[in-house]
C-alpha cells in the first residue's frame, strides 16, 4: 500500500571521512501529505470541532471586543456542514456561550453568530486561562473524535491570572489526549514565551496580533487551515543507531522553535516527536544534530525514521512511513567536502530560536555580559541571513538593555515572533512519484 504520508530527508553531509574520529551532521526530515490527500479536496479533509476560548476579562477594550466577535463570526462561516463548533467566553470565571453544536447550515452558523454577538455582556474579572481550557476539553470530549479534528483557539490580551506550572500542566494533560491549542493575542501584556509553551505539547500555532482590525484576518487564516487537516495524531520516531549522539531538535517548519536537547531513554534510543495534525498544502520540517564516530568504508543508517498517523477520511488508523537516513563513509577528499546548503541554512535559521532562548535566560539571570554575546552573535546571524533590520534590532535591544537592565515586554514578543518565522522557504514538498 502507498504511503499516505510522506517522509523524506537531506543531510548536511553526505559522505563522512574514515580518517576522522567524530562528525558533527545535521539531518532535515520533511513530512508532507502525498499526492493523494493534497488533490482529494473536500473528501479527504477531516471535519474540525472548533473550541474558541476568548477572553472577555477587565482588559479588553471595547475595539477589540467588537472585533473579537467579528473574527470568531468569520470563524464560524468558515466551518462545513458536519463540523462542530464551542464557544466558551473567559475572565476570572469561564461562561459556555455555545455548547457543543453541529454546523448542519447557513442557519445554524446564524443562530451561533447571534450568541457570539452578546459575550460582551460577561465582560469583568481576570485571565483564569487553566479554568477556560479545562471547559474547552471538556467541550471537545463531549463529541466523538473519531473522524473530527478537534482544535482549541485560545484568544486573550494578556497575561494569565493563576499559577503558570499548573496552567502549562493542564495544556499539556489537553494535548496529549490529542487536542490541539494554538494561541494568539493583542497587546502589550501578551507573553508571547508562555503561549509558545502553552500550545508546544500539540505542536500548535502561536501569533501576536499587532492591531484590533487584524484579528479578524488573523483568525480567518487558522480556521481556514485547520479545516484542510488531512491526518491526525501524527508522530515522528527517531532510533538513533548505536554510538551515535543525538544532540539538539528543532522544528523548522511550519514554524521554527527550539525543542531541546535529545536525551535518548535507555537502550532503546529511540525519541518521540509528536507533529499533531498535518494539513493538506503545508510542509512539515524537523532538525536534528548529531555526531557519528570513525567507521570503515562504506554506506551506515545512522537514524531510522518512522512516521505513524491516522487518515479516518480512508480508514486508516496507525498507517507509517519509514525512511532510513544514510550517510557514506569515504577517504575521497572530494566527496566528503560536498555540502547541502538547503541544509545549512535551513539550520542556520533555526539555530536563531535557541539563541533567543540563551538571551532569555542570561537576561532573567541578569547576566549582562552573556547576554551582549547573545546580542551580537543574534545580530551577526541575522547579516548572514541577509535581514539587516533584525540585525540592527539586536544592536538596539543590546543599547536598551545595557542602559535600563531589563527588555520591554513587547519588544521580546517582537522578537520571540521573529525567531519563529522562516526567511525564504528551502523545503519544498515531496511529489509521491519521486518515492515510487
Amino acid at each position: 500500500m502507498a504511503e499516505e504520508i510522506l517522509l523524506d530527508y537531506e543531510i548536511n553531509r553526505p559522505n563522512v571521512s574514515t580518517q576522522v574520529e567524530e562528525t558533527d551532521l545535521k539531518v532535515l526530515i520533511k513530512i508532507n501529505a502525498a499526492n493523494a490527500l493534497r488533490e482529494g479536496g473536500a473528501q479527504t479533509a477531516l471535519n474540525t470541532h472548533l473550541a474558541m476560548v476568548l477572553d472577555v476579562s477587565s482588559s479588553m477594550r471595547s475595539a477589540e471586543l467588537d472585533a473579537l466577535k467579528e473574527a470568531a463570526k468569520a470563524a464560524v462561516s468558515q466551518l462545513r456542514p458536519g463540523d462542530f463548533v464551542t464557544v466558551i467566553a473567559f475572565q476570572s470565571v469561564a461562561y459556555d456561550i455555545v455548547e457543543p453544536t453541529r454546523i448542519l447550515d447557513s442557519s445554524t452558523q446564524a443562530a451561533i453568530n447571534k450568541k457570539i454577538d452578546i459575550i460582551d455582556q460577561y465582560q469583568g474579572g481576570g485571565t483564569d486561562m487553566e479554568h477556560a481550557l479545562t471547559r474547552a476539553e471538556h467541550a471537545l470530549s463531549m463529541v466523538p473524535q473519531e473522524k473530527l479534528v478537534p482544535r482549541i483557539v485560545l484568544f486573550t490580551d494578556g497575561q494569565l491570572t493563576g499559577n503558570e506550572d499548573q496552567c502549562l500542566k493542564r495544556a499539556q494533560e489537553i494535548s496529549a489526549r490529542g487536542f490541539g491549542i494554538d494561541a494568539m493575542g493583542f497587546g502589550s501584556e501578551f507573553d508571547y514565551k508562555f503561549m509558545q509553551r502553552l500550545v508546544a505539547g500539540s505542536n500548535g500555532y502561536t501569533e501576536k496580533i499587532e492591531r484590533p482590525e487584524d484579528i479578524k484576518q488573523v483568525f480567518s487564516r487558522r480556521v481556514q487551515a485547520v479545516t484542510t487537516t488531512v491526518a491526525k495524531n501524527v508522530r515522528l520516531d527517531l532510533t538513533f543507531t548505536p554510538q551515535v549522539r543525538a544532540k539538539r531538535g528543532y522544528r523548522f517548519s511550519p514554524e521554527i522553535a527550539y525543542l531541546g536537547k535529545m536525551k535518548l531513554p535507555g537502550d532503546v534510543r529511540t525519541i518521540s516527536i509528536p507533529v499533531g495534525n498535518v494539513e493538506r498544502d503545508k510542509e512539515y520540517a524537523y532538525i536534528v544534530t548529531l555526531t557519528v564516530p570513525k567507521r570503515d568504508a562504506g554506506t551506515v543508517r545512522v537514524i531510522k525514521a518512522e512516521l505513524f498517523y491516522d487518515i479516518p477520511s480512508m480508514n486508516i488508523t496507525q498507517g507509517s512511513s519509514l525512511q532510513s537516513v544514510l550517510i557514506n563513509y569515504t577517504s575521497d577528499q572530494q566527496l566528503i567536502r560536498e555540502i547541502k546548503g538547503t541544509v545549512e541554512r535551513s539550520f542556520d535559521e533555526a539555530e536563531i530560536g535557541r539563541l533567543v532562548e540563551g538571551l532569555d535566560r542570561a537576561m532573567a539571570r541578569n547576566e549582562s555580559r552573556d547576554a551582549a554575546l547573545f546580542f551580537d552573535t543574534l545580530a551577526e546571524r541575522y547579516r548572514e541571513l541577509g535581514d539587516d533590520d533584525m540585525a540592527n534590532h539586536y544592536i538596539k535591544l543590546k543599547q536598551k538593555f545595557a542602559a535600563e537592565g531589563k527588555i520591554s515586554q513587547e519588544d521580546m514578543n517582537f522578537t520571540r515572533h521573529k525567531s519563529t518565522q522562516k526567511r525564504a522557504s528551502s523545503i519544498q514538498l515531496v511529489d509521491a512519484s519521486s518515492l515510487i
